[in-house]
């Protein structure tokens, strides 16, 4: 028989300290990821830079710390400030907040396509298996935080975005849209978060690090996840959820009430009361810890739909805004050194700078580190080849030696 074969060699690298031939790890529900996105390499030293996610986040996050539990009464932006509006008041002092007004201003938009863009392609380059769990983790929780940011810019202003998740009223489904293509596989944010994340990690603190767009989800953190951070990360972000008003509540002595967001996410918890409680016992603070164990039953019904922006999907444009409207006007360490707000051409010329310079293919070469890079560039200099038609046939007959069925 005849074999299509490939030159192999550059797999046999070892960059960094990995060797590329390291088995993958996978778990028990593995085989429902889109084989693209299967396995990992438990030792890989191959990591992913977002300087560009940190630099949005920082700039567009308002963060508002722990939950102290407190209630307000109903509030309205007003003229001149960025005070939070919220339809109630048990929510309105807690959950950090992005500037999606932002993003009204056209150029710090493409600034944002660019850098979703940049993540998306990163599949393509650099295959994920060769990463570790840990990195692919980070990797598709900024893809999808990003993307969200994206998708709720394009329907800002809008105070609630509960129409947006059901596609009531003739509108978009946000999370259901097929608006990624990740290693030619095309991808909605459910199909991340339900057919990617669930089955690879069956593990419930990945859901704190997607972020919902709305008041009554996890924390938008103001900065990117990565690799070597991503558990601590999501650990923080349950504490935080779990011990708010958006997460849990107590009702009485029988029922406590959680976020409908566990509701949404039951696969994760299959025997939901004792789940949900073996889950919120490790990082439940200790005065409502008794409340907790004491429950026979955990009620899902404390949500928010109420965007979770700095106007509360105001439409009106307060002055802080808009100076705050040219989302990179402030950001340091850009690719020409620093940018400052200090009038010199204008904020509009300050982003406009920020665009030429970060094109497309500047931010994926950014995007890895000098090792990494390196092996994308003989990567992409290997498939060029293989699309040239570079292919050695190659007999082999029964008595062959067959070690080349591990390359």
């Amino acid at each position: 028989m005849f074999r299509k074969r490939t030159n192999h060699s550059l797999y046999a690298l070892a960059i960094g300290g990995m060797l590329l031939g390291t088995p993958l790890s996978a778990t028990a529900q593995e085989n429902l990821v889109p084989e693209p996105f299967r396995g990992a390499t438990a030792d890989s030293n191959f990591t992913l830079s977002y300087d560009d996610v940190d630099m949005v986040l920082n700039q567009v996050v308002l963060e508002t710390g722990r939950s102290s539990r407190e209630t307000s009464g109903r509030e309205y932006a007003t003229t001149g400030t960025r005070i939070l509006r919220s339809a109630s008041g048990k929510y309105r002092l807690e959950g950090n907040r992005v500037d999606f007004f932002a993003f009204k201003n056209p150029e710090n938009f493409e600034i944002l396509q660019k850098v979703r863009r940049s993540l998306e392609a990163v599949p393509s380059e650099l295959p994920l298996h060769h990463l570790s769990e840990k990195e692919q983790l980070a990797y598709w929780l900024n893809l999808y935080n990003i993307t969200m940011i994206e998708q709720i810019s394009k329907v800002f202003p809008e105070s609630s975005l509960k129409k947006f998740y059901d596609g009531t009223d003739g509108n978009s489904e946000i999370w259901d849209e097929k608006v990624l293509n990740v290693a030619g596989v095309p991808l909605s944010l459910n199909d991340i978060h339900h057919k990617i994340l669930i089955p690879k990690y069956e593990n419930p603190l990945i859901l704190y690090g997607l972020f919902q767009g709305i008041v009554g989800g996890p924390n938008i953190r103001g900065e990117a996840y990565t690799g070597r951070r991503v558990w601590h990360q999501l650990s923080e972000n349950a504490k935080e959820f779990i011990n708010s008003n958006r997460g849990t509540q107590r009702r009485d002595d029988r029922v406590f009430r959680v976020s409908t967001y566990y509701e949404a996410n039951r696969e994760l918890f299959p025997e939901f009361d004792e789940d949900m409680r073996e889950h919120l016992l490790q990082y439940i603070s200790p005065a409502l810890e008794r409340k907790v164990r004491s429950s026979s039953r955990m009620s899902p019904n404390i949500q928010s739909w109420y965007i979770a922006d700095l106007q509360g999907g105001n439409r009106t444009q307060s002055s802080r805004t808009m100076g705050h409207a040219a989302l990179l006007g402030a950001i340091e360490g850009g690719p020409s050194g620093t940018f400052s707000a200090d009038g010199t051409g204008g904020a509009g010329h300050l982003a406009s700078e920020w665009v030429g310079k970060f094109s497309d293919s500047s931010l994926m070469n950014l995007r890895f580190p000098v090792h990494v890079l390196e092996y994308v560039k003989k990567l992409r200099e290997r498939n060029r080849h293989d699309r040239q038609g570079n292919v050695i046939m190659e007999e082999i007959d029964n008595s062959s030696d067959t070690t080349e069925n591990n390359q």
